[in-house]
């Protein structure tokens, strides 16, 4: 079923392609679990594919890679494209329990493979969409696949001299924190972004207020601050002048 518009896209009408995506999508999660999961094992594929593992394969904007309607539109068909703009079809119609496998997806498979800025961007793409429907009906996911964001962040980090997309990054996280999280996940966060590169902590110092950096504060300074000057509050007698 997949097949049919990752590798059939000529017998496909192009006006048609994302009805025939949702189609899919619905017959997909229709189905038990054997036959829905064949989505991750593609989204693997994908993230270990050239274009997604080697900068040198794409050279131009990423985030072209990811435009499903501007590949489309342009006839330059993507796998990358075409795989996440299916595989959120297939998530929207899923039931909120078929989704809850999200998280560990992440943590158990994707993590240790997530290893450049493309894929890390690329799995942002995969599930921002559907942090909305996870705070809205599975808090406990969403909470868990904001730390899975960080984890896959200083895996990179640490695999890479020379980060590009550090802005775009820490934006998408900023947004997952005020939409989403909040401090729910603050203590775990902290942990990880103290490991990243200077750069990037900096970046995300409003989300990594350090209690360290709070307590590095000299108590001395703090008391030895003299006390502004008041006004004395004792009356003083001021001779008026009196009127002849």
């Amino acid at each position: 079923l997949l097949n049919v518009v990752l590798k059939s896209q000529p017998l496909v009408p192009r006006e048609n392609i994302t009805a025939w995506m949702n189609a899919i999508g619905l017959v997909i999660t229709a189905l038990p679990e054997p036959y829905w999961i064949v989505l991750h094992e593609r989204i693997v594929s994908v993230i270990n594919s050239p274009s997604l593992t080697s900068e040198t394969e794409w050279v131009g904007y990423p985030f072209q890679l990811f435009d499903f309607t501007a590949c489309h539109q342009s006839y330059s068909e993507m796998c990358c494209s075409y795989t996440l703009a299916l595989a959120h079809a297939v998530w929207h119609h899923s039931s909120i329990g078929q989704l809850s496998l999200i998280p560990k997806f992440l943590t158990e498979v994707l993590i240790p493979i997530v290893k450049t800025e493309f894929q890390l961007l690329y799995v942002y793409h995969l599930v921002g969409p559907f942090l909305q429907r996870f705070q809205q009906e599975r808090t406990r996911c969403m909470l868990e696949i904001g730390v899975a964001f960080y984890e896959m962040l200083l895996e990179v980090d640490q695999c890479n001299m020379h980060l590009s997309y550090m802005d775009p990054i820490c934006d998408f996280l900023y947004h997952v924190k005020y939409m989403f999280t909040g401090d729910s996940v603050k203590d775990q966060v902290e942990k990880i972004i103290c490991n990243l590169r200077p750069a990037l902590k900096l970046r995300l110092r409003f989300i990594h207020i350090s209690k360290m950096e709070a307590a590095s504060v000299p108590q001395q300074s703090i008391s030895n601050i003299s006390p502004a000057p008041q006004p004395s509050q004792v009356p003083v007698n001021v001779a008026l002048p009196v009127s002849q």
